[in-house]
């Protein structure tokens, strides 16, 4: 990529880090990460700052993305159709089920959250719109990784698998046999493996005959009897359906 003005990269990668590590990098950090003279950074954090680009905690002098971001975030998502066609269904699945619904994609072998509908019950959740989990521990990641083969999931993972908790799946071999049930059934699960008291049902979406993305039903396990994961199962199982007919008749290519 030749032609990438550098100043503007510069700017867009300190967007990225601080995107990543909201609340948690100063001045110095960023300088440090990004290997930026702080002569350099300086005006930029400062301009960013006014723009209500970045915010900065008075407090504790670390950077997060600020409302003006959040506005282009939003306006880039309700400019795509696809992606308005999906949350319509997330909305019916939510009310049916009274949970929460969430839509996420495969980006860089890690689930992006796109959007979420919320249910009238709380709940906390790791997973939030515009961050990044592990595939192999989320039922959406678990989707995208019925599309890999054994060797890739293996390659993917050769540092090991980090527990989030006492759940989380930690060998190999087990998460091998996770995907190939996941594959037959056609839904991914997990159960306390990101946060020890929630759970996630989860079904891929296909475009083209290819896993484009993932839409998930999170509940507390509280909630998670027998009888209602399997009327989870099958609304998002048919609103999947839904969803890859809806794209094919308009012959929408991706959800983003």
């Amino acid at each position: 990529m030749e032609n990438i003005h550098k100043p503007t990269e510069r700017v867009i990668n300190i967007l990225n880090i601080i995107a990543k590590n909201s609340g948690k990098l100063t001045f110095s950090n960023i300088s440090k990460l990004l290997v930026i003279p702080k002569s350099t950074l300086s005006p930029i954090l400062k301009t960013l700052t006014e723009l209500e680009v970045i915010i900065l905690d008075p407090s504790s002098q670390t950077y997060s993305i600020g409302l003006s971001s959040f506005q282009i975030g939003q306006a880039y998502l309700e400019n795509k159709s696809g992606l308005n066609i999906i949350k319509s269904h997330m909305r019916i699945i939510s009310e049916k089920c009274n949970e929460t619904c969430q839509l996420g994609i495969n980006h860089n072998h890690e689930v992006l959250y796109l959007t979420k509908v919320e249910s009238s019950h709380p709940i906390k959740l790791l997973s939030s719109i515009g961050h990044n989990l592990p595939l192999y521990c989320t039922a959406l990641g678990r989707v995208f990784l019925m599309d890999y083969s054994e060797s890739a999931i293996r390659n993917l993972y050769l540092k090991g698998l980090e527990k989030f908790t006492q759940n989380t799946v930690d060998n190999i071999d087990d998460l091998i046999n996770i995907i190939n049930i996941s594959k037959k059934n056609q839904f991914a699960s997990e159960f306390g493996e990101v946060t020890s008291d929630a759970c996630c049902i989860a079904v891929p979406i296909y475009i083209n005959n290819n896993i484009r993305g993932a839409i998930g039903v999170s509940l507390s396990t509280i909630r998670a009897t027998e009888e209602h994961i399997t009327n989870i199962k099958l609304l998002l199982k048919e609103h999947s359906s839904l969803i890859t007919k809806e794209f094919e008749e308009l012959n929408i290519k991706s959800i983003v």
